[in-house]
This record gives structure tokens, sequence and C-alpha cells, in this order.
């Protein structure tokens, strides 16, 4: 069983590394941003360079991600010997990276991604990249507030995924 009581500096660390999922999940919602902002891409070159790893397959045959997915929710949240704040994490980050995934395949279902950035559509444009940059960045602050929180010791309370996670990480 896992207590909720003081972790250690490893424990730390280790309940920020499931972020990288949602940063995978997120990265190509910021091709705007790193065509503006050339300094943002050098940050996020650790995360370019594991891209091909954890997309590959191709074609539509995400094979990683959801071998990532069962890995992290069957080994860590189901595993109750691992600490209580690592189990939360993982959680959150799953959901996280399982909405930014949800929300990419509602936008290639209507169609949007394909018809943005024809000309046919004026002002289509506009909307992708301003719906992108939200995405990217609103993903990208919950991530570092997680990160923050997790490096000091504390749950990230973050509104609709906190409870969710709380309710899949109960002892």
């Amino acid at each position: 069983m896992a207590w909720r009581g003081a972790t250690t500096t490893q424990e730390r660390l280790q309940s920020c590394l499931p972020f990288l999922v949602p940063l995978l999940n997120t990265y190509p919602f910021g091709i705007f941003l790193f065509g503006q902002f050339p300094l943002l891409g050098v940050l996020f070159y650790p995360i370019e360079l594991l891209m091909p790893i954890y997309h590959m397959g191709g074609g539509g045959l995400a094979i990683v991600p959801l071998l990532v997915f069962m890995g992290l929710y069957a080994g860590v949240v189901r595993n109750n010997r691992i600490r209580h704040l690592i189990r939360y994490n993982a959680m959150q980050a799953i959901m996280l990276g399982i909405s930014l995934s949800l929300i990419l395949w509602i936008l290639r279902l209507v169609g949007i991604l394909g018809s943005a950035f024809s000309s046919a559509t004026p002002g289509g444009g506009l909307f992708v990249m301003v719906l992108f940059n939200v995405l990217f960045l609103g993903t990208l602050g919950i991530v570092v507030f997680s990160v923050v929180q997790s490096l000091r010791g504390h749950h990230a309370e973050v509104p609709l995924l906190s409870n969710a996670a709380y309710a899949q990480t109960r002892d």
C-alpha cells in the first residue's frame, strides 16, 4: 500500500516522467508557434527526438502510444505498491494525452485540418492557428504546473482531470 506522506526526491522526479506523454501528444499543435519562436523549438528538441519512436508504425497504426498507455495504466496507476503521487500524476498525464488525441481525431473527422490550409477557405487557416496555439499553450501550462507541483511533492489540482485521477487512484 502506498502512503500519502512525505516523498523522496526520487519519487518526485518519477512523478514528473509521465508528463512526457502529453508533451508528445501536444507537439503537433505547436507547429505554428515553433515557426514564430525558434527558441521554443530548441527547448522542445528532446521531445522532437522522441517523436519518431512514439509515432512508430505510421498509417494510422499507433502501437507505441497504445503500449505506453497500457504500461502506465496497468503498471503504474493500478499498482498499489507505488506511491500515490506517482500514480496520480501518471493518471493525469494519461487523461491529458487521451483528451489531446480525441481533439485531434475530432478535428480530422470534421475536416478542419484539411480545409484550413487550403486557399478555398479564407480565414480558416487563422482559426486553426489560434486553435492549435490555444491547445499547445494550454497543455504546456498544465504540464508545467503539474511538474512544478510534483517537484514540490504536492498533488496538482487541475479541474476535471484531478477528480478523475483521484477516482482511479483510490487506495
